[in-house]
């Protein structure tokens, strides 16, 4: 199966002012900060940690750098810098319209905030973004459908002109049930929905979760907690299908890895990180990158590298 980058008839966007977001790592539960800055055309989105210190540690936006999809989507570059936690940063790049940018960290991940990409892409949408003198790029499916599959996971891509996600989750032992929904990637109502829903967990994962390093800055203040047919939060949900909606946000997030926005309808059956990232690669290895310019194929391969 091949893929291709093709122009969208539009331009690249950078955000128009820096953001600093701060807050603590899911995972880590240690205090973090990310700020998103400017970045030229062609650059698309590369991480740095700054608490490194000096040196090399830059980590790359790409599905070749991922390293971790346990819980999240974590990425490292061969120079031992990594960063965990991006799927909801990414996220809301994407529906906020940003093709590059330079995000500077402070922590082991990106501050998790109130579990979703709202606040992400209040900020983004109040910056603003800037045009850029340069194509923007998306990956197109010329010759049909493109598949991962994982027993009764799956996701699927059609080929289009627009980027539609029709997303099943099945969690039939619990409040959370089965839910499916389609979201349009160009209506402003469905990326508000999206960018709003919260991670989630049940309340017996928890202590599995935290045995496992993972976890430590989880509350009821950044996640759904889910008990049985209770949901632990007070302030109840967002929206009645938010469960599914947080799975959609993380697909996107994680797609995003490719720097470019994926055209076709998106066919999700019970995602996550593993198979997201999974379907990122297989696009990413597809395309080969043969229409993407050779600098800015040197670009990618410098940070990935770095």
């Amino acid at each position: 199966m091949r893929a291709i980058f093709q122009d969208t008839g539009a331009f690249q966007q950078t955000i128009g002012a820096s953001v600093t977001f701060n807050g603590v790592g899911l995972h880590s539960g240690q205090q973090c900060a990310a700020t998103v800055r400017p970045a030229g055309a062609d650059a698309g989105i590369v991480f740095r940690r700054l608490d490194l210190g000096e040196g090399v540690n830059e980590v790359a936006a790409s599905p070749r750098c991922v390293r971790n999809t346990r819980h999240g989507t974590t990425l490292a570059a061969d120079n031992g810098a990594s960063v965990a936690t991006v799927e909801h940063l990414l996220a809301a790049l994407r529906l906020a319209g940003v093709d590059n940018a330079r995000i500077d960290v402070f922590g082991p991940e990106v501050p998790i905030l109130d579990g979703s990409a709202d606040i992400f892409l209040n900020a983004f949408n109040e910056a603003g973004c800037d045009l850029q003198p340069a194509p923007r790029r998306g990956i197109a499916l010329p010759d049909g459908p493109f598949t991962v599959r994982d027993g009764e996971r799956l996701i699927e891509i059609v080929p289009g002109e627009r980027c539609v996600i029709d997303i099943t989750i099945e969690f039939a032992d619990c409040i959370i049930g089965r839910q499916s929904l389609r979201l349009d990637l160009a209506a402003v109502t469905d990326c508000a929905r999206m960018a709003s829903a919260r991670t989630f967990c049940r309340v017996e994962e928890i202590d599995l979760l935290r045995a496992a390093g993972l976890a430590r800055g989880g509350s009821l203040e950044n996640s759904l907690v889910v008990d049985g047919e209770k949901l632990l939060n007070r302030s109840g949900l967002r929206d009645a299908q938010e469960f599914a909606l947080h799975k959609a946000l993380d697909l996107v997030g994680d797609l995003y890895l490719l720097g470019v926005p994926v055209l076709g309808r998106i066919r999700a059956v019970k995602p996550g990180h593993d198979l997201n990232v999974r379907m990122a690669q297989a696009l990413q290895d597809a395309a080969e990158d043969r229409s993407v310019p050779a600098e800015r194929r040197a670009r990618r391969s410098v940070a990935a590298l770095a």
